[in-house]
């Protein structure tokens, strides 16, 4: 004979069921952590389960349905609010990371961040670029040869003037438009070869009306106002992102459109270091499972709780926090590095009697940024000298072997020359 089914209330009122619950507000729960505690008695883990995430729902956040009508949701945790607002303080305009960014993060280091983010944002979407190979024709200006390679250029100059569309609204238009940029230059036969060799397939009517619906819903997420204040901004812009990513309405271009969304939301909404952060660096790192130590799960306890709980959020977010501070670490600590180095050249440059402050500057800079590029109205308007003057500072520097001139269109760049090795040996 079947032992008699709990009631409602035997349930609510069980010890373990009640130190279940307090758990899931207090912290992200897996399946396979889930497991690890008593359960209350004649009662299967799933029934368990679900009954948590039926209260979880009535007590979320709540956000837009899926295209199967399931309103995706979240529990604001403890330890997600926690974390998301040390994410917040830490990038908004006033923070001492932003400050640091804007006083060392020269032009070399902003645009390493945005190719690093655009490379990343091709790998999570199974597509192989050459670093190296496409770093040379973005710096050099001149389109590189492979489809997959001209998108990823493209996304870098969109992303460079992403500052200048932060005050439109989000609308479909307004990521069309991205997805136009992105694949300029790029001819329809390449795209065709490229969606059918990395994962894209052609959408019958129907499928395509579902992907547009959810475009049109994540567009009005990202727009809404959030009255209440309990649906987090650095949430919101990521599930901007991964909702793009996932229904891929931008075909091959996708994730591309997905990364640059997500950062003009930050910037729309006063975080800009996440508009800087290659977020999408540390969620290919997790992807390939050397994140797992930092972050509460890796992607197959990821994936086993995500099948058992299709339309919560928790962890997901909670997993997405954890990746974007763990990228706000590496800023931090390249910053450091980087204001180190810089605070060591100088200090080793001021006994010189050859060079002047300004000079100092720059070979200090071109110590901590081999790849540095020195244009002379840049150093003109930066130091409010005369264009002579300036002139004469870098050709200082070129005569001495520590920079040389070379040639970009009809104008004249300088770069570190060999000399530069010299003074790195001694610091």
């Amino acid at each position: 004979m079947d032992e008699r089914t709990p009631t409602l209330t035997e349930i609510i009122h069980d010890r373990s069921f009640r130190a279940l619950l307090r758990l899931s507000l207090r912290e992200a729960m897996t399946w396979d952590t889930f497991l690890q505690h008593p359960l209350p008695p004649n009662m299967s883990p799933l029934s368990v389960w679900d009954m948590l995430g039926s209260i979880g729902s009535c007590i979320g956040v709540h956000l837009f349905p899926d295209e199967e009508q399931n309103l995706l949701w979240y529990r604001r945790t403890h330890e997600l609010s926690d974390l998301v607002e040390e994410i917040s303080r830490r990038s908004s305009k006033d923070s001492p990371l932003y400050e640091a960014l804007l006083d060392h993060a020269d032009r070399t280091f902003s645009f390493e961040l945005r190719l690093t983010e655009a490379v990343a944002a091709s790998r999570l979407a199974g597509i192989p670029v050459d670093r190296d190979h496409l770093e040379m024709h973005v710096r050099l200006g001149t389109p590189p040869e492979q489809p997959a390679e001209r998108i990823v250029a493209n996304a870098v100059a969109i992303d460079a003037d992403l500052p200048s569309l932060a005050g439109e609204p989000f609308s479909e238009s307004l990521l069309f438009e991205l997805h136009r940029r992105l694949i300029e230059g790029i001819e329809a036969e390449d795209i065709r070869s490229l969606s059918t060799r990395y994962g894209d397939r052609p959408v019958d009517e129907d499928a395509w009306a579902l992907v547009r619906q959810q475009l049109q819903r994540i567009v009005s997420y990202a727009e809404r106002e959030d009255d209440d204040g309990e649906d987090l901004s650095v949430l919101r812009g990521n599930l901007v992102a991964d909702a793009l990513r996932y229904h891929r309405p931008f075909g091959i271009a996708s994730t591309h459109v997905a990364s640059l969304a997500s950062k003009l939301f930050y910037l729309k909404n006063n975080l800009p270091v996440l508009a800087i952060a290659p977020i999408s660096e540390a969620k290919r790192r997790w992807t390939e499972g050397t994140l797992d130590e930092f972050t509460l799960c890796g992607p197959a306890e990821y994936e086993s709780t995500r099948r058992r709980s299709c339309c919560d959020l928790t962890v997901h977010h909670t997993l997405s926090a954890e990746c974007i501070a763990l990228e706000l670490d590496k800023i931090e600590s390249r910053i450091s590095g980087i204001a180190h180095r810089d605070r060591a050249a100088r200090s080793m440059l001021s006994t010189d009697p050859r060079f002047n402050h300004r000079q100092r500057s720059i070979l200090a800079r071109a110590l901590r940024t081999p790849l540095a590029e020195f244009h002379i109205r840049y150093h003109q308007e930066k130091n409010r000298i005369s264009y002579a003057t300036a002139r004469r500072d870098l050709v200082e520097l070129a005569d001495a072997g520590y920079l040389r001139a070379e040639q970009r269109g009809k104008a004249f760049v300088f770069v570190a020359d060999s000399r530069i090795e010299d003074l790195s040996r001694n610091l």
